[in-house]
């Protein structure tokens, strides 16, 4: 046998002896300790989020930009999204995808553009489409959170189904 063969001989017998059975293995202490009240914490943050959110934010270069999203319970949303420049010109996107909520993180996954009945897919392995972000404050009525990438701050209002974007010249009431 050549001194080659001897090593992988000598390291195979030595590591089979490692083998680790895997009932053996011990979850870690915050697994095991995993409480119902703990989950019904992070089912009533989900639950607060579903819905429709109304917000509303001037951009530094003094466009207005609004979005309505609609959060299903299923995990998908759907947000409209409306701009006016300050030249007064208007555009609109409506766009779909994942989100989720988990130890203070809210996140979305953009997964596509509708363009009425017509899904127009996103691509995946783009970074841009998975956003982040840190919830500061829940209510049932409002949510503030804020972008972990850009620490761009948002803030949704809670509004009830069949709420619209308003035309640009018209006021929320909200």
């Amino acid at each position: 046998m050549t001194t080659r063969a001897i090593l992988l001989l000598s390291a195979f017998l030595l590591l089979g002896g490692c083998k680790q059975d895997v009932e053996s293995i011990s979850l870690p202490e915050f697994i095991q300790d995993w409480t119902q009240d703990q989950r019904s914490d992070e089912q009533v943050i989900w639950d607060g989020l579903v819905g429709n959110w109304y917000g509303s934010l001037v951009r530094e270069d003094g466009s207005r930009h609004q979005w309505l999203n609609r959060h299903y319970a299923d995990g998908t949303y759907e947000v409209d999204f409306q701009t006016v420049s300050t030249a007064g010109r208007v555009s609109f996107s409506r766009e779909t995808g994942q989100w989720g909520a988990a130890g203070g993180i809210y996140f979305t996954i953009f997964r596509g553009w509708l363009y009425g009945d017509e899904f127009e897919p996103s691509d995946p392995s783009d970074a841009f489409n998975y956003d982040a972000y840190r919830m500061l404050k829940l209510q049932s009525d409002l949510v503030i959170y804020e972008s972990l990438k850009t620490k761009t701050r948002y803030e949704a209002r809670r509004v009830p189904e069949g709420f619209r974007i308003p035309a640009p010249d018209e006021e929320t009431g909200i």
